[in-house]
């Protein structure tokens, strides 16, 4: 099918090792930062580009992120039924409604899944694309009429390409596998048929594919054959995932958007490291990793042009061996993003602690104390978790339906006092 943008839209713009990295000392540090430094800075657009016409989020050279040529910050939702609910359920169009109510509660943008989730949801994109893309576009369309921003993550689940391929996950890291094929063909696909949309923000790769990286028992908590999920083969030791098929992967993504869309915002979609990373990648033992080790592997994750620096922490999340407070955690994750010159991202943060029920009054002391660690170390974004889940119940779930409500007032409140009019 031919590429094909709305009507109202202006005019466009395999390895499986980890290489060893011997002993744990400053000079390793510091050329893991150096690197991420380097590689920032070359991946900016400067302030006095012609930003003020492109469309979305993009990155000045200092990091700042840009929005119709000024510089931006805000909090929005994470809202993963917007397309998955409908791809489902064709005649579900709730988000059109969705996208109005928080447009009208000043909550200016939604990070989204513009992908399947399991196998199964590409079947409509395999065998009728036409129709996939119809869902897709309403979406879209919505999003754009409501003056809603959309943060578009392409590849959800780590697992979901490569069993739909039927791959084992480590061909992330091979260049000439199916998983890769599929991924710079998607790209290619939707990134070429939005690439003019007012309302897609930023291009995102994943979500906390970082968490299982360097773990060779990470394979195991994997679902089994599942023919109703399009999960066809038992996972084994070659579905681990390792830093360096995670940046192969990345750097790919990268590369291919930039053929279509050379200044949108780019997102790894990762959770901040885990608290023993560097001492899992370097010397394949776990450990309690300082802050400067944490700080080197945040940016080793999110590198080159990925800029915001993503992050899903939350106040009631465990804290690292240096951090006794939530503002403590940001403290060092926003001085790592400056030294790239990068920004941050806070891209999830929950309101309710997993498998409990919260108060609104909790709720809220949890998102006042997110939103204050944001104005203390000058966080670009940020996003709740979660926004009308409908299919599946979460404790986090938010809603302007019922008593959660006001978290969200609280959080479009905050918007209009502290984000750019």
């Amino acid at each position: 099918m031919g590429k094909r943008v709305f009507r109202n839209l202006p005019p466009s713009v395999s390895g499986k090792h980890v290489d060893t990295i011997p002993g744990l000392n400053c000079s390793i540090i510091t050329r893991l930062l150096f690197a991420s430094l380097l590689s920032g800075v070359i991946a900016g657009i400067p302030f006095n580009s012609d930003a003020a016409s492109l469309p979305g989020l993009s990155a000045a050279r200092d990091g700042t992120l840009l929005r119709k040529g000024e510089p931006y910050r805000g909090v929005g939702v994470n809202y993963p039924d917007a397309f998955l609910r409908p791809l489902r359920h064709p005649e579900d169009q709730s988000y059109r409604d969705d996208f109005r109510t928080l447009a009208a509660n000043h909550i200016p943008f939604a990070r989204i899944i513009v992908c399947g989730f399991w196998p199964t949801d590409y079947q409509l994109y395999l065998h009728d694309k036409e129709a996939y893309f119809k869902v897709l576009d309403g979406v879209v369309q919505a999003a754009e009429e409501a003056n809603v921003g959309l943060i578009a993550n392409l590849f959800w689940t780590n697992t979901a390409v490569p069993d739909l391929v039927g791959e084992p996950r480590d061909q992330w890291g091979n260049s000439q596998s199916k998983t890769r094929q599929f991924m710079r063909t998607y790209i290619r696909e939707v990134v070429s048929r939005y690439v003019n949309s007012p309302a897609i923000w930023g291009w995102e790769f994943s979500n906390e594919y970082n968490l299982s990286l360097d773990n060779p028992d990470a394979w195991r908590t994997l679902r089994s054959a599942n023919p109703r999920l399009g999960i066809t083969r038992n996972p084994g030791p070659d579905d681990t995932l390792t830093t360096e098929i995670f940046t192969s992967a990345l750097s790919d993504f990268a590369r291919t958007v930039r053929e279509v869309d050379n200044h949108r915002m780019l997102l790894t979609g990762n959770s901040i490291p885990r608290f023993s990373a560097y001492h899992v990648l370097t010397e394949r033992r776990n450990g309690a990793d300082s802050a400067e080790q944490f700080a080197a592997m945040l940016l080793r994750q999110n590198p080159g042009p990925f800029n915001p620096i993503c992050i899903h922490t939350a106040p009631m999340s465990p804290m690292p061996r240096f951090a006794t407070r939530y503002n403590e955690l940001i403290q060092t994750c926003a001085r790592a993003a400056r030294s790239a010159s990068k920004s941050l991202y806070i891209e999830e943060f929950v309101t309710c602690s997993p498998k409990t029920e919260c108060s609104s009054a909790t709720r809220r002391e949890y998102v006042s104390e997110v939103l204050g660690a944001m104005q203390a170390n000058n966080v670009s974004l940020a996003s709740v978790w979660v926004y009308g889940r409908k299919m599946m119940h979460d404790p986090s779930s938010l809603s302007f339906d019922d008593d959660t409500a006001s978290v969200l007032q609280m959080i479009g409140d905050f918007n209009q006092k502290w984000s750019p009019r």
